[in-house]
């Protein structure tokens, strides 16, 4: 991460500069296309401009509340596009990745420092520059989504197969590289003790899941935990869709990730890639629905959503077999910390499923924090597992966790008195009817153990 693409203060100069931009000449053509997929009428440039986001100063980070030295990863598409521009210019520019370390939190973070020779080039205040980054951002918006796929696909595993799930994880960073060597472990692990394995991502890569960032966040060599070698033996690899996903339409989530041989299992019967899978053991249904998918080319999504026909499957699923169901999604059915994040959607359309405690077990990411439930929404067993790669400020263990929270992994790094919460993931291991549910986080540390049955 390049530090201008994080500073929330230059974010904001750069939306205003492109906000004066809009009506030039040379921007007419992208302008009119990327307003084309913006539902109404009017001028071009006019109804860009009534979309176009401000970047307030209280508005909180992806996944956490407001706090100056935390590095800005917007919940917003258009900003997040526009970060994704940013750095990717930038890079062309010659801006390079450090490799020296220091003791402060921010520095870890922040990897990627700015190579630029003079102060006003290649900022919000060079004229020709932002009008080049807005053409590229006008030019995302122009293509529109990538299209949904309603067949899912399906796999057999083993009643003793290891399932290592993370979520939020595509940041790059590098304690979210330490949790990828770990999960590598695990897979190592596994098959060295003839265990099947599979890894599981709950979605998003940041700032806006664009061809460029899959490359570089998730398939770059040494960044995902499972090998070609490995896959070619039978790992398989899966990955939700989340709405930082989509906000790059999600080509790069469909074409350049699910197009990866490593993930060659998540497809449709016709071979097409699908962003929802069935993973099936006799005894268990594991489900991942894409809760993120929308026409909406600027949808913030913030809230579930649920693409037909994945209801319509989730209850034929449920309804087929004994066997118990765990529903794995990007985002979450509940919340103490953020609930304006909770939407109707996912419990209406879910509702044959969660009625009668047909449910075992729901996974989710989303929210950038691990943490337990007691019972709610008609699901046994609700947990949120969203701190795969995401910096936020943690709870202190003074603070009590909010109903119907039961637990929260409080593991920190400690900065200037501020607690920042550790990255991790977890590991299933299926045992027939049962799992066993290990959580590390991203020193290797065991935190903590359940059983789900």
């Amino acid at each position: 991460m390049i530090r201008q693409v994080i500073d929330r203060r230059e974010l904001h100069r750069y939306v205003e500069a492109m906000r004066t931009q809009l009506a030039k000449p040379e921007l007419r053509d992208a302008a009119t296309r990327a307003a084309n997929t913006i539902p109404g009428s009017g001028d071009p440039a006019a109804k860009l401009s009534a979309v176009l986001p401000q970047v307030e100063p209280e508005l909180a980070s992806s996944g956490g509340r407001v706090v100056q030295t935390v590095p800005y990863l917007s919940r917003d598409p258009f900003h997040s596009l526009l970060q994704s521009t940013l750095e990717s210019k930038l890079r062309e520019r010659g801006a390079r990745e450090e490799s020296y370390e220091h003791r402060c939190v921010l520095r870890e973070i922040v990897r990627f420092v700015e190579s630029l020779l003079h102060p006003v080039r290649y900022g919000p205040d060079d004229p020709e520059w932002v009008t080049e980054i807005l053409a590229a951002v006008l030019e995302r918006i122009a293509r529109g989504t990538h299209q949904f796929n309603p067949q899912p696909a399906e796999r057999e595993i083993g009643d003793d197969a290891r399932v290592l799930i993370v979520g939020d994880w595509g940041t790059g960073l590098p304690r979210a590289q330490a949790v990828a060597r770990l999960m590598a472990e695990e897979v190592a692990d596994a098959l060295a003790h003839g265990r099947e394995a599979h890894v599981v991502h709950l979605g998003d890569v940041y700032y806006s899941g664009t061809e460029e960032e899959v490359r570089r966040h998730v398939l770059a060599a040494d960044m995902w935990p499972v090998t070609a070698a490995q896959a070619a033996a039978g790992v398989t690899s899966w990955s939700l869709n989340g709405n930082h996903d989509m906000y790059g339409g999600g080509f790069g989530y469909f074409e350049t990730l699910l197009g990866d041989e490593r993930f060659a299992s998540q497809r449709s019967p016709d071979g097409s890639a699908t962003s929802f899978f069935r993973l099936r053991s006799p005894s268990w249904d594991l489900l991942a629905l894409d809760t993120a998918w929308s026409p909406e080319v600027l949808s913030d999504g913030f809230v579930g959503v649920l693409q037909e026909p994945q209801a319509g499957y989730a209850a034929k699923v449920a309804g087929e077999s004994a066997r118990k169901l765990m529903l794995l999604s990007h985002h979450q059915p509940l919340s103490v910390y953020d609930t304006e994040d909770i939407g109707p959607t996912l419990r209406e359309r879910l509702a044959p499923i969660l009625h009668g405690e047909r449910l075992t077990a729901w996974l989710w990411g989303h929210e950038h924090r691990c943490m337990g439930f007691a019972a709610a929404e008609g699901v046994k067993v609700p947990r949120c597992l969203g701190h795969g790669g995401v910096p936020v400020l943690a709870h202190g263990p003074e603070v009590p966790v909010p109903p119907p929270g039961l637990w929260e992994e409080r593991g920190f790094l400690k900065y200037r008195g501020d607690h920042w919460g550790r990255f991790g993931f977890a590991v299933l291991d299926l045992d027939g009817e049962r799992i066993d549910m290990r959580y590390r986080d991203d020193q290797g540390t065991l935190t903590r153990r359940e059983t789900i049955e």
